[in-house]
């Protein structure tokens, strides 16, 4: 506003001393203010200001205008004020103002969705685990239920114990013994591990003994269970190699149709586990050894059978190639 006024005094001093015509097109200011041209008795000599103001102060406000007055023109051409009104200002903070409020609502409402986006992002893995946790207590509870209830049928006064309720108790007593098993070496394989030299042992007489009991769950199910074993040594402790052998036998077994057909070989330092049952998706095939996970619900489980193949088979530096189609069948090659 200073700025505008000097240069309109300079402009009316100069034009005095010169003694050259001063025309209203000279008089000009920057866009966004007003000027007005006074002399001492503060009659209007030329102003595009609308309303009228005072002129003894040096600064003043006029509604939503600001007015400066300056002297320095002292009395040339007959002006002795000169008044400057800037008419933006006001506006401009108006604008600001909502321009600021404007982007601190965007700014809030980006926030929030990106809150919302990054609890959601961190709260999904807990969400997905205590619904596989739920689903976990769910299916050990009708794991248990199964061979509980044919002990519970066999153990029966009023029953005559025959060959075949025989083989039901042997079939139940060992099925509750590997679920407990299975879950003893998941939940506490931490704390029970202690730092001990592995021996060398013979497969082939370990898993010689687990296919006599899969044998008979194979004829419950209706399932062909074939098996070509040869001697195999390898440094590895007898429980965690009957984990292996118990989750991929009863996995291929349960997974077989009714006449289809499980075949187990041990051969060249390689245990082959081979089914034509329902396959696994490829898409799923990375995600099969995670824990609790089960791709299909036609038949029991936990999902943590082949996670505790997979952590056995890492601590032994035992490789897995699995290959599968979906209802074809799946192949298991363990590598020793």
């Amino acid at each position: 506003m200073q700025l505008n006024a000097s240069k309109l005094a300079s402009k009316i001093i100069y034009a005095h001393m010169q003694n050259i015509p001063l025309k209203r097109s000279d008089l000009v200011v920057d866009k966004g203010f007003n000027f007005g041209l006074y002399d001492h008795s503060g009659v209007v000599i030329i102003s595009t200001i609308a309303k009228p103001i005072t002129l003894n102060k040096k600064f003043s406000q006029m509604d939503n205008n600001l007015i400066l007055i300056d002297r320095s023109v002292s009395g040339h051409l007959g002006v002795s004020y000169v008044a400057i009104e800037e008419v933006i200002l006001f506006e401009a903070l108006k604008d600001l103002k909502h321009k600021i409020i404007i982007s601190f609502i965007l700014f809030y409402l980006l926030i929030i969705i990106f809150g919302f986006y990054l609890t959601k992002l961190f709260i999904q893995p807990i969400v997905q685990q205590r619904l596989k946790l739920n689903n976990f207590i769910k299916d050990t509870t009708h794991e248990l239920n199964t061979p509980i209830t044919a002990l519970m049928m066999s153990a029966n006064p009023y029953n005559t114990l025959d060959e075949k309720g025989l083989h039901r108790i042997q079939l139940s007593a060992k099925r509750i013994s590997d679920i407990y098993s299975d879950l003893t070496y998941l939940f506490l394989n931490n704390e029970q591990e202690k730092a001990q030299r592995i021996p060398m042992i013979e497969l082939k007489d370990i898993l010689n003994e687990q296919l006599e009991y899969y044998h008979f769950f194979a004829q419950k199910k209706r399932v062909i269970l074939t098996y070509d074993i040869h001697s195999c040594f390898y440094a590895i402790d007898k429980e965690s190699f009957n984990r292996i052998v118990n989750n991929l036998i009863s996995n291929a077994i349960k997974y077989t149709k009714s006449q289809g057909t499980v075949f187990v070989q041990l051969k060249d330092n390689v245990l082959l586990v081979q089914d034509n049952g329902v396959g696994i998706p490829k898409k799923s095939l990375s995600k099969i050894f995670e824990r609790f996970y089960r791709e299909s619900d036609i038949v029991g489980g936990f999902g943590i059978g082949l996670h505790i193949v997979a952590s056995i088979c890492k601590k032994y530096h035992i490789k897995i190639e699995i290959d599968s189609k979906v209802n074809e069948g799946t192949t298991f090659k363990l590598k020793f």
